[in-house]
């Protein structure tokens, strides 16, 4: 008889077992949908209903994650979330939010997930400007349980949809992956909302040379870019129609190229055919390296007065920022 029961007692957890595995794939996928559905709406525009049914939706997937105690899995979504606030929402705050209390109450239960917050979190803290903020994360991650010298995938580059790996040998200090994140989030917050963009000489595609500062009094867009940067046409698009709308308001746009070895001719042809009718100038090396900018498109929005007012819009609230900017409807 005491065979028999534990017999039962082995199938019956090896089958809680099972269904846990297939509730863990099939969060898995359920993760993957929304973060598809979050990159489709980041391309375009979507309404309040849309991402508050999109927010129900993943509510209902922690719920289910929970009752399983699929923690790797609630982690996950809750970085995903935590991105979407960050970037398509224009609310680092909210995402920093998210991040803590998922680091905070999961943390213990999925440590191999926690380098991703940390490296989200400073990635947050730069949009708002705060150096400081990230100094300390990078302190309180290299003295938590959590540190090590994980090999750690980057996305960038490229965009989203075509991930840059960075590998990195296995390492101790200052050589883990997710500080090295960390610490290029703390060069850019020098340069994030809040902080004076800095001044500089541009020249032109036709030769001449003038000074950021004279462009003093127009709210300004300095926008970072390369030819081959994928997804940067759908960027352009959101600057030409905001050039076209808003010009009259006082907007100017400054675009940098990025490739050093273009020619005036090749960026000529390039601003042609993608009707750039604003400024474009040639590679400025000191520039993009004060400003943190590495092998990346970046986008700049400069209030009258040379203060940086956002930076790395995305192309879902590219106008609306530059409208606010303006105070104009």
């Amino acid at each position: 008889m005491k065979k028999l029961m534990l017999a039962v007692m082995a199938a019956s957890a090896l089958g809680c077992a099972a269904a846990r595995a297939v509730e863990a794939d099939n969060l898995d996928a359920d993760i993957r949908a929304t973060f598809s559905k979050l990159q489709s709406m980041n391309h375009g525009y979507y309404t309040q209903a849309e991402w508050s049914g999109l927010t129900q939706q993943m509510d209902a997937i922690a719920a289910r994650a929970e009752k399983a105690k699929a923690w790797d899995q609630l982690v996950e979504l809750n970085r995903v979330k935590a991105m979407a606030l960050g970037q398509m929402r224009g609310d680092p705050q909210g995402a920093i939010a998210v991040l803590r209390s998922t680091l905070e109450q999961y943390g213990a239960k999925s440590p191999a997930k926690v380098g991703r917050l940390y490296a989200m979190l400073a990635d947050n803290y730069y949009r708002l400007g705060k150096e400081e903020e990230i100094s300390k994360l990078i302190e309180e991650f290299e003295q938590s349980r959590y540190y090590n010298a994980e090999q750690y995938p980057f996305s960038g580059g490229q965009g989203s949809e075509v991930p840059l790996t960075v590998t990195r040998p296995v390492a101790k200090g200052a050589s883990s992956i997710i500080v090295t994140m960390m610490e290029s989030a703390r060069r850019k917050a020098a340069f994030g909302p809040g902080k004076l963009f800095p001044d500089a000489t541009c020249t032109d595609l036709q030769g001449r040379t003038f000074k950021l500062s004279d462009l003093r009094g127009k709210v300004v867009v300095m926008d970072f870019f390369g030819r081959g940067f994928t997804l940067y046409s759908r960027t352009l698009k959101q600057l030409a129609t905001a050039y076209q709308l808003h010009q009259k308001d006082g907007l100017e746009i400054v675009s940098v190229n990025m490739e050093p070895i273009a020619t005036p001719e090749q960026l000529a042809a390039f601003a042609q055919e993608h009707a750039m009718s604003w400024g474009l100038v040639v590679h400025n090396e000191q520039l993009t390296r004060q400003l943190g900018i590495v092998g990346e498109p970046s986008l700049f929005l400069i209030s009258r007065n040379g203060a940086i007012v956002a930076r790395d819009m995305h192309e879902s609230n590219i106008l609306q920022s530059i409208k606010d900017a303006l105070g104009v409807r």
